[in-house]
């Protein structure tokens, strides 16, 4: 049995399809969304069209959501895996933890540092990005990553504001 992923998949060109996928895999050039409000159409999406693929609770979302910056840093510091601060090429700013980064990927997935979003969990299209900045909190003193698709990988010692 195939399990159904509820995606909402935001284009680098401000496009927004809503709906299911069985086949997403971050190792795959495509895969294909069923609409979420009409289960004959399906769109076949190229990964490197989009900006990120948010799985979500629901399609609705939250329209009193917090912003970005708006969570427990307490809570986000307990958060199992490397932290990162994802800057993309449209100015938002998205804060969460991550299992899979490495800067020769095309993407990777992060987990909100605030679960209380409709957001699951973010699969980051890296050439939709500028910077990506990661560190981990019991090694604060030390060098975090910092990548871009421009420049090539620095050190900076301070962790992210």
């Amino acid at each position: 049995m195939r399990i159904a992923n509820k995606v909402v998949a935001h284009f680098r060109d401000g496009r927004i399809v809503r709906g299911y996928t069985y086949d997403f895999s971050p190792n795959k050039d495509i895969f294909h969304v069923v609409d979420a409000k009409d289960k004959e159409r399906v769109t076949e999406i190229s990964t490197s069209q989009l900006k990120a693929l948010f799985f979500v609770k629901t399609f609705e979302g939250n329209k009193n959501h917090p912003g970005p910056g708006e969570f427990s840093m307490e809570d986000f510091k307990k958060s199992p895996g490397l932290k990162v601060k994802v800057r993309f090429f449209d100015h938002e700013v998205m804060y969460g933890s991550t299992h899979g980064y490495a800067p020769n990927r095309k993407g990777f997935f992060i987990t909100p540092a605030n679960r209380e979003i409709n957001n699951d969990r973010v699969f980051v299209v890296k050439d939709s990005t500028v910077a990506v900045e990661t560190w981990r909190w019991e090694k604060a003193h030390q060098p975090s990553e910092k990548t871009s698709e421009a420049s090539p990988v620095t050190h900076p010692s301070a962790m992210p504001h």
